[in-house]
């Protein structure tokens, strides 16, 4: 599977679980996958999607998950992983 297809599924199981990411989709289309996933992940600031998702119980399909399964996609840097691991952890968005 690669990212684009990931994302692709996470949007579809997403919409199965009554949430449509449209912010995401947006900034898909804007910035492309990688971009849109760095700009939403590497930052501190409560993002709603990781929000949604957890109260969802589907964070194992979310743009943090989805770093740490493709971390050596071309775009995403240690700064994203990490940021991706902080949230998982719990560390941000608490």
């Amino acid at each position: 599977m690669t990212l684009e297809q990931f994302i692709d599924e996470s949007i579809q199981v997403s919409r199965t679980k009554g949430y449509h990411p449209t912010t995401f989709m947006r900034m898909r289309a804007d910035y492309g996958t990688v971009g849109a996933i760095r700009r939403l992940v590497e930052t501190g600031e409560k993002q709603s999607g990781f929000v949604r998702l957890r109260e969802l119980g589907l964070l194992d399909w979310s743009l943090e998950a989805a770093v740490i399964k493709f971390p050596d996609e071309p775009g995403f840097t240690r700064t994203t992983i990490a940021y991706a691991e902080a949230r998982l952890q719990g560390i941000l968005d608490a």
